[in-house]
């Protein structure tokens, strides 16, 4: 199998990084935005097996670039995995009412939660119009879904990650027509043990706080059993989809 994993820095991607290589992956296309600085980098030693690229969503030439360079690398891709995603950096942070919606804050969600994953994703569209099985999937999150929408707040966060859902929606449609065999699809992760979390953890239910190795294992298990008739959705951790 040839991986693709967006974000294998740290956190998720990495472990999903090192469940690719325990479920039989034999190449790992593995970007961080800068590759020699981050923990994945050094975990995972650039190989036969493991190859690095520089890639940051905020830079629209450079997913070109990199996505350029990982076709020339990969003879195939087999599967596609995008972790990105911000809910607080530095100053930003969810906006719990109307007046703290400021415009620098909102595009850069934006950017990184919605444009990046699908950008990204145009530039892999060699590798995934092939006729032959591929899965892609993003990671989005629950908030994301409007129907599921009860609480209010975290409006950047909510839009950029519901953007997202009918960019990646939109996007499996258009590949249909020249891949049958391809599944793109959404990801929700659940809570998971990782920076984005860390400041909402005491609002967590006992035993609800994923270790990053075990959301990805669930979300791997989730990719294999996905069918053809999958793509396009937006799936729970557990396999249960999600209402947009």
């Amino acid at each position: 199998m040839h991986i693709v994993i967006q974000g294998a820095g740290r956190g998720l991607g990495l472990a999903f990084a090192h469940h690719a290589l325990r479920a039989g992956a034999t190449k790992l296309y593995l970007t961080a935005r800068n590759p020699q600085d981050c923990e994945g980098f050094r975990q995972l030693q650039p190989s036969k097996h493991v190859k690095w690229f520089k890639l940051d969503f905020l830079n629209s030439d450079e997913i070109a670039s990199t996505g350029e360079a990982i076709l020339a690398a990969a003879p195939h891709v087999d599967r596609i995995i995008v972790t990105a995603g911000v809910l607080h950096d530095g100053e930003i942070q969810p906006e719990k009412r109307i007046g703290a919606l400021e415009t620098t804050a909102m595009l850069h969600l934006y950017q990184v939660n919605a444009m990046g994953p699908v950008l990204f994703l145009k530039s892999l569209w060699p590798a995934l119009r092939r006729t032959r099985p591929v899965t892609a999937a993003s990671l989005s999150a629950r908030v994301g879904s409007i129907a599921d929408n009860r609480l209010g707040g975290w409006y950047s966060y909510r839009a950029s990650k519901a953007a997202l859902n009918q960019y990646m929606r939109t996007f499996s449609i258009e590949l249909a027509r020249y891949n049958d065999q391809a599944k793109i699809v959404t990801l929700h992760p659940g809570t998971v043990e990782t920076g984005l979390s860390q400041p909402f953890r005491s609002q967590v239910a006992k035993g609800k706080l994923k270790s990053a190795s075990e959301s990805a294992n669930q979300l791997w298990s989730v990719l294999d059993r996905l069918s053809v008739g999958d793509s396009g959705g937006f799936f729970a951790y557990d396999g249960e989809p999600i209402d947009f």
